[in-house]
This record gives C-alpha cells, sequence and structure tokens, in this order.
C-alpha cells in the first residue's frame, strides 16, 4: 500500500537532469564545505562495495533495491572534523516521488545504515545517511576520546549537515528540490530525530522517532548502574539466568491478565503494576526459584529510579516485562553495555581505561556539566515551538518492553513538552503525537507484541505503515490516532501473521473491552484516555494512572 500511494505521487517531470555520472563534478554548494564528491550509477540488485573505513568497522556491501544514483561526499563539520554521507537518488527505471527521507545511525554512530537506506529508496524516496562524523562500530567509543568535535558531530551536526547537502543535490540532480522531507530513526537516530526538531525545526517536515536515547547523558549513568546493582556472578546480590525467567514469570503472573484483562505475556501498560518482588522469596528453601532476601533486595533496585543525590529524577525505571531479555543480552551479569561505559569513558572522562565500577554521584554531574560541551547531547529541549510554526509533523514511539531504553522515558519527554510549552493533549496532538508499543523490545528486536509497521528495514513485512501514516499526516492532514502493528508467528512472516494490535497515542491507553472478544482482533481493542496524565510519569503511584 506504502509502495503504490508513494509512486502515485510520482511525476514524469521528475527525471534526472544529468548523467549520474557527470553529476558529482557538477554539484555546487552553499554553506556546505565540500572535501570530495562521487557519483556513480547501481542498478537493482546490483553489488555495492564500500571502500575505507566504513567497510572496516560497519559494512562491506550493500545491495540497491532500485536503480538509482548513489552520491558519496566528504563534508568538512570543523577544522578539524568530517563527516561521511550517501544520498540514493532514485533514476532510470525507478521514479522519485518528490521527497527526502533521512535515514538514522544507532549506538555511538560510526556506520551508515544502508538496509534502511535500500529500503526506503525502494520506496522511491531520495535517501541520505551519514556515519555520525566518524567511523566505527556502534559500540566504540574510541574514536569520542579527546575529540570534543566528534561528539558534537554525533550529537548534531553530522545529521544537520547532511540534510542540507542532501537537499542540495536533489535539486541539482532532478531540477527541483523536494516537496517534503522526512526523517526516520531509532533508538540513537530516535534521539537525532528529537534534537532535530528541537534545534533544526526547517530540516524536516515529518519526523518519526522511535524507542529515542534521548537524556542520553543519564541513560549511560542508567545503564551502566546495573553493574552496581546485580553485582557479578559470584555475589550474593546476583541472580543467575535462570532466576529472572522466574522473576519474568512472576511479573507476567502480577502484571498480565490482571490488568490489561488478556493472558498473552504482553503488558499493555507496564506503568501501572505495582510489582511484588517479594512474592519470590521463600526463606531457607534451597528450590531455585526461590531468592532470597538479598536477590529480592536486587530485583526491586532494579526496576527503580536514576536520582541525583539532591532526590531530582535522572531516569526513569526498567519496564516491567523488560527483565527477561536484559538479562539474556548480559545486562544483569556483571558487565555494561558497550555504548554507555564507551560514551562515559570516552566523551565525559577522556580516559579510555575508565572503570564502570567507580560509576558514583560525580559521574552523574560531570556528564551533566559536559552537556554544553558536547553539543547538548542529552537532547531534552521540551520547547518545540519553532517545529510546531514550521508546521512539523511528530510521530514518537517506543516499545514498552525495551530493554535497552526505558520505555517510559519517551513517555516523560511527552510530559517535559507538555509542561514546557504549557499546552494540553489536545494542542500537542496538532504536531506531536506519542505511541506506546506493547510487548516491543529495542527497535527492530522484536517482542511478544505487534511490533512491526514499517518503521525500519528489518520490520517491513506487515501491510501497516507508520512512514505511510507521517506522509499522510504531513501532506494530508490526516492525523493518526493509533499505530497499528503485526506480530508474526515466531517472527518469520513465512509462519503467518499470529495477530495485529493498534497501539493507541498517549494519553490513550489501549484496551481490551472484553467480553469473551478475540484479543488477536484489532477491533477487540479500543483506547480509553488516562484523566489524570499530566500526574503520570517516574515516580508516579502507579494505582494514580
Amino acid at each position: 500500500m506504502l509502495k503504490s500511494f508513494l509512486l502515485a505521487a510520482a511525476s514524469s517531470g521528475l527525471a534526472a537532469a544529468v548523467t549520474c555520472d557527470d553529476l558529482a563534478s557538477s554539484l555546487t554548494f552553499k554553506d556546505v564545505d565540500v572535501i570530495s564528491a562521487s557519483s556513480s550509477y547501481y542498478t537493482k540488485g546490483s553489488t555495492i562495495n564500500i571502500e575505507g573505513e566504513q567497510s572496516n568497522a560497519c559494512f562491506k556491501q550493500t545491495y540497491p533495491e532500485v536503480d538509482m544514483c548513489r552520491v558519496v561526499l566528504t563534508v568538512a563539520t570543523s577544522p578539524t572534523s568530517h563527516n561521511y554521507m550517501e544520498v540514493w537518488l532514485p533514476s532510470g527505471s525507478t521514479p522519485w516521488n518528490g521527497r527526502l527521507l533521512g535515514t538514522r545511525n544507532g549506538g555511538l554512530a560510526g556506520c551508515i545504515e544502508y538496509e534502511d537506506m535500500a529500503y526506503y529508496s525502494s520506496l522511491n524516496f531520495a535517501t541520505v545517511g551519514d556515519n555520525g562524523g566518524h567511523n566505527s562500530s556502534t559500540s566504540d567509543g574510541s574514536k569520542l576520546l579527546n575529540n570534543n568535535e566528534a561528539v558534537i558531530d554525533l550529537s548534531y551536526r553530522s545529521r544537520h549537515i547532511s540534510v542540507v547537502a542532501a537537499k542540495q543535490v536533489i535539486k541539482q540532480y532532478y531540477s527541483q528540490p523536494a516537496s517534503y522531507s522526512y526523517y526516520v530513526g531509532c533508538s540513537t537516530g530516535g534521539r537525532q530525530g528529537l534534537k532535530s526538531a528541537q534545534e533544526f525545526p526547517d530540516d524536516f517536515d515529518g519526523i518519526l522517532a522511535g524507542s529515542s536515547a534521548s537524556d542520553f547523558n543519564h541513560l549511560s549513568d542508567w545503564t551502566s548502574r546495573f553493574l552496581l546493582i546485580t553485582g557479578f556472578g559470584s555475589d550474593a546480590r546476583a541472580l543467575s539466568k535462570d532466576q529472572w525467567v522466574y522473576v519474568h514469570e512472576e511479573v507476567l503472573a502480577q502484571c498480565d491478565e490482571p490488568l490489561d484483562g488478556v493472558a498473552d505475556g504482553i503488558l499493555e501498560d507496564p506503568t501501572i503494576c505495582e510489582f511484588n518482588a517479594a512474592a519470590l522469596q521463600c526463606g531457607t528453601s534451597s528450590d531455585s526459584r526461590c531468592l532470597t532476601q538479598t536477590q529480592v533486595q536486587t530485583v526491586n533496585d532494579v526496576y527503580s529510579e536514576l536520582y541525583d543525590q539532591s532526590g531530582n529524577l535522572l531516569y526513569p525505571s526498567l519496564s516491567l516485562g523488560a527483565e527477561l531479555v536484559a538479562s539474556q543480552q548480559g545486562l544483569f551479569t556483571g558487565s555494561v553495555i558497550g555504548n554507555a561505559a564507551n560514551f562515559i569513558s570516552n566523551a565525559v572522562y577522556n580516559d579510555s581505561n575508565w572503570d564502570p565500577r567507580s560509576l558514583s554521584q560525580e559521574t552523574f554531574t560531570r556528564a551533566d556539566e559536559t552537556d554544553v560541551l558536547h553539543g547538548n547531547i542529552s537532547s531534552w529541549n521540551g520547547d518545540l515551538s519553532a517545529f510546531r510554526r514550521a508546521g512539523g509533523k511528530l510521530m514518537m514511539y517506543h516499545g514498552m518492553a525495551d530493554p535497552n531504553i526505558a520505555g517510559e522515558n519517551s513517555q516523560r519527554y511527552y510530559l517535559h513538552v507538555a509542561k514546557t510549552m504549557g499546552a494540553t493533549d489536545e494542542q500537542l496532538d496538532e504536531f506531536f503525537r506519542f505511541y506506546r508499543i506493547s510487548g516491543n523490545g529495542h527497535c527492530s528486536s522484536g517482542g511478544e507484541g505487534a511490533w512491526e509497521f514499517g518503521q525500519i528495514a528489518a520490520a517491513r513485512n506487515g501491510k501497516f505503515s507508520a512512514v505511510q501514516q507521517l506522509v499522510d499526516w504531513t501532506e494530508k492532514g490526516i492525523a493518526p490516532d493509533t499505530i497499528t502493528g503485526t506480530k508474526f508467528h515466531n517472527d518469520d512472516p513465512s509462519q503467518g501473521v499470529a495477530f495485529e494490535r493498534s497501539h493507541c497515542r498517549f494519553p490513550y491507553r489501549t484496551t481490551y473491552k472484553g467480553n469473551g472478544l478475540d484479543p488477536n482482533v484489532i477491533t477487540s481493542w479500543t483506547c480509553e484516555k488516562i484523566n489524570n496524565w499530566q500526574e503520570c510519569g517516574p515516580g508516579a503511584l502507579p494505582r494514580l494512572c
């Protein structure tokens, strides 16, 4: 459906004005310092060999899904830093739909997401991607060490310069500008989308930002803190992976059907559950399912918010229901996810030997103090008034079983925007909508819920598309009340659809209608408003929300 709509938007007048091979030598730029440029034509299904450091750190090859002109630019971002970027221009037998779409980075950046470039260009968008200002794997922060310009590039500069340059490439190739510009990203890419809305409201007309790594400094603090909570394998505080399975089963027993009416392994709204971890404590029993009092405290601490020494909230708690995948990823086994530790060591302390076990309140303070120096990489500005005045539309979503970035943090950002702008939910609805995706892990990592809605290449198999909804809202004024996702059996499209579900925009809660209706049918669910939603941030009493 999305493909046919976007193709219909293309016209015969959108052919290239210059051949691809001649494009690079003819390009001129304003306010963009291009160090090098090349352009090459590729047919659908051909092989693109990735050169240089991008090949070493990220991908060695990629495969376009349409005929296209590939433009490769190296652009100066400061006297000592530069950005590697690519623009893919539908060409030949592939009509351009007249639009630009910017793609994301992940983790600490360093890589162009070529799968997303190929996916969105197959929808006839001219697409742009960049390496976030440095080449590395997504968890390698070594390029940030003693290199504040690289941190600023990661924060915002590489993304902004890339879209400015891409718009000029498009205009010169097609002899007309893009009619609309969009951005789609998740995780770090979600943060980049919010940063664009906050600081560069004219860059994109529509933004789809998922599982955003906003409040980036405190996210790094929060992730690193699990090491101090859970200890190591021989520590009395530690739980085995099997014990985390039992914790997950108890979470479902207390928070699934008793609260949302359906025993499906999905917590529709984990923020309203008052989980009692003490139910797993069994005194002196040797049963492996039993937790000691010390281990029960560990579980409670895992689900606690992060505060500074004055009692101010820094970051919300891990979502109930996310604990199983988090334990499988090693988050509770005496290690720290590389993104967090590498950012703190290389960017906050400028010390590659920093030991995460030394994490303290001083770390939290230092991260805050370096935020301005880092180009406000926190991306926590709640004033979106310039984006609203520019006519922009922002769709934000978050998986509520996300083990890597607390799902409630995006809800917290929505509340932050409402408070900063003094706006009601009806006023925010005009340009900014937030969707809680039940049972979805981190971005494309799956989960028990209906998590595929065309948001990235790895979630393209369902019949519903949030990208289509973003286009319709931006260009036709059709505002999306829900995002509808698909869940395939075992996350394998060849095994067929297990169910589909519409996820309501906040402050509405996806609610089962009951009366024996089949919960796998979309119409068995409705959206009910949370009347006191302004009070439903981290730390709120669940029974109030």
